[in-house]
């Protein structure tokens, strides 16, 4: 049994999908679904179900993982102690102030235990604030929508989102698939300050015809979501926005998302951005996967 098998296995864990666990793990997805069928053979079980769209752990995978993370964690804690008097390498990240909070914090504990010799520094900021910063090379790289063109940054693409009325479960339009602009007419509203795109869906209700009543204001989505599970009112916001106790339903009429990605500058490109870039490549960021996932003690 080798150490890269157990990773090979932590990764999947993670991200619940062998092409994601063979980006996280900085390999082909031939290669590391060789060495994951090596370990079963050696351990003489399957450690995975493999169905179509979902991967789960077998009876003997549950019980094989909090081994494996015990390899690893000592594995590391051991290169850390030798290595502890190397400098630090340290990432100066901008992050788009509206996007996920849950997921930023689960790609940045990940992140940290893949590279416990690094340190992110986070800055928050809208979307111009975030461009200055990266062209007053304040920040390495940012998480936020695709720069304009003619900026001279690079852009990689993580996912994309749209907006959707936010419902709570019981609520007459939480089970339609889709819903008339037209209807939402004086009905109660949470807005979203601090969203980036709040002025398109002004626009767009305005020129339906479309006045809701906002009952509430704030720049805290969790707050947002929690009210409107609690009934206070309805609220527009992306779709990878989302708990348990709300339900999304789309509008008709209005087609308003945004494509989220890392932008750098190729002048300052260097091991630790494309370590970062590839690592927040493989992260699970889409709501309807978040489910299974679950961030696990592992590092690599």
């Amino acid at each position: 049994m080798d150490i890269y098998q157990l990773r090979y296995f932590l990764a999947i864990v993670e991200t619940n999908n062998f092409s994601r666990a063979a980006e996280r793990a900085f390999v082909s997805q031939p290669t590391l679904s060789a060495g994951i069928k090596k370990l079963e053979t050696e351990l003489g079980t399957s450690l995975f179900n493999r169905e179509a769209r979902n991967i789960s752990l077998t009876e003997a995978g549950r019980r094989f993982l909090p081994h494996a993370r015990t390899v690893i964690y000592e594995c590391n804690a051991a290169k850390q102690e030798i290595s502890r008097k190397a400098p630090v390498q340290r990432l100066q990240l901008g992050v788009l102030r509206s996007l996920p909070t849950a997921r930023l914090a689960d790609l940045f504990r990940d992140f940290g235990k893949a590279h416990p010799d690094s340190q992110i520094s986070i800055k928050d900021g809208t979307v111009s604030q975030l461009q200055s910063w990266l062209g007053e090379r304040r920040i390495d790289i940012a998480l936020s929508v695709m720069p304009e063109t003619g900026s001279h940054l690079e852009f990689d693409r993580l996912y994309s989102w749209k907006y959707v009325l936010a419902t709570p479960l019981g609520h007459p339009l939480a089970n339609r698939n889709t819903v008339p602009l037209k209807q939402l007419d004086r009905l109660d509203f949470i807005h979203r300050s601090h969203c980036e795109t709040g002025n398109e869906i002004g626009r767009t209700f305005a020129s339906a015809g479309v006045s809701p009543h906002i009952v509430f204001r704030t720049d805290q989505d969790d707050k947002a979501l929690a009210f409107v599970a609690a009934g206070v009112g309805l609220c527009m916001m992306p779709d990878i926005l989302t708990t348990a106790e709300v339900a999304q339903v789309a509008v008709e009429g209005v087609n308003i998302g945004r494509a989220i990605g890392l932008s750098w500058s190729t002048e300052e490109d260097n091991e630790l951005i494309r370590a970062f870039r590839l690592f927040a490549s493989s992260h699970d960021w889409l709501p309807h996967r978040s489910g299974s996932a679950k961030n696990l003690d592992w590092a690599r």
